[in-house]
């Protein structure tokens, strides 16, 4: 891929998106969720920062995918590795197939979570070898690949209050990871319809994250075994800002730890405060750890948005489990 999406045919070549072609601007934030904890009303403020994500893998389960899956499940460790280092993160993930046939022996099926475990979280015993087990969902499943109205049923009741129950968070980031060779066909729903269906579930465009390894329609050379060209999810991503790269990219693993890192970026690293602070009185601490201000390995303020953006280099030492990161300052006097 070698340039920026700004349209379909520039969305199926646009890995650059997630590195030189859109870099992190300081007056360019999203709005993040988490818990926000206020434990004063005088002047001192006390914020505690817990982000949180839903990722819901949703795996071609067609006979074409074996390579692939097993690609995916081999380099998952790589994915996983950016949201555990960032320590506050919160994180589920959950992976479903795109099977509507109600005869697919497949597991992940009618939007269905794969599992046990069906959520993988930080605190998973060997959670990065159950979930590569849980992307190994085979190929036994339907030709008729859709995407679009298993993860509407997935995150929807009845499914979410009792075969999907413990993975779906309302106030938390919602991405979504689309493995396949192939395009959407799920019917009665296109990509606008979905695109409005996941912002009205979450309540805003930003809570909304769109990620993809698929066959570009320009790729010619990545086998995809006469399927449908991926014009219907080229569309969503055009629709939803998605960041998406080729099944067949000879730099897979890294292409898939970079759009964990953008996930990370996006949710984790971008803390709104609750009013305007006195800058030089801002204190950033995580458990013995204070942040420095500093743009690549602390924070710095955003005015614009009055938030605090952390930088890509920040890391974590070790602390003691449950440690949170928290926020102190004096509000601003007007």
């Amino acid at each position: 891929m070698k340039q920026c999406m700004g349209s379909i045919a520039a969305a199926i070549g646009a890995w650059a998106g997630l590195a030189a072609c859109s870099p992190a601007s300081p007056k360019l934030v999203e709005k993040p969720m988490g818990k926000f904890e206020k434990v004063s009303d005088k002047g001192d403020t006390k914020l505690i920062f817990t982000p949180m994500v839903d990722v819901l893998f949703v795996v071609d389960d067609s006979g074409s995918m074996l390579p692939h899956q097993l690609n995916l499940s081999k380099n998952i460790d790589l994915y996983t590795s950016e949201l555990q280092n960032n320590r506050v993160l919160d994180y589920r993930v959950g992976v479903i197939t795109t099977s509507m046939d109600f005869w697919s022996p497949s597991p992940g099926g009618q939007g269905k979570l794969v599992g046990p475990p069906t959520v993988i979280d930080r605190n998973t015993p060997d959670g990065i070898e159950k979930l590569a087990k849980n992307i190994m969902v085979g190929t036994n499943g339907s030709g008729i690949e859709q995407f679009f109205e298993p993860v509407r049923l997935a995150l929807t009741p009845p499914l979410i209050k009792n075969e999907n129950v413990g993975f779906y968070r309302p106030e938390a980031f919602l991405a979504l990871v689309f493995i396949t060779d192939t395009d959407d066909q799920s019917r009665g729903i296109d990509a606008r319809q979905f695109y409005n269906f996941l912002v009205n579930l979450k309540g805003e465009k930003t809570k909304v994250l769109l990620y993809a390894a698929y066959v570009p329609s320009t790729d010619a050379n990545c086998e995809r075994s006469n399927e449908e060209m991926p014009y219907r999810l080229e569309e969503l991503f055009l629709i939803g800002d998605g960041k998406a790269f080729g099944l067949c990219d000879r730099d897979y693993g890294q292409k898939l730890a970079g759009i964990s890192a953008d996930l990370v970026r996006r949710v984790g690293k971008t803390m709104l405060l609750s009013r305007s602070p006195d800058v030089s009185t801002i204190e950033v601490r995580y458990g013995t750890q204070v942040f420095p201000n500093d743009a690549r390995v602390g924070w710095v303020y955003d005015p614009s948005n009055n938030a605090l953006i952390f930088g890509p280099d920040t890391a974590f030492t070790e602390q003691p489990l449950g440690t949170q990161m928290e926020v102190n300052f004096i509000a601003a006097e007007y």
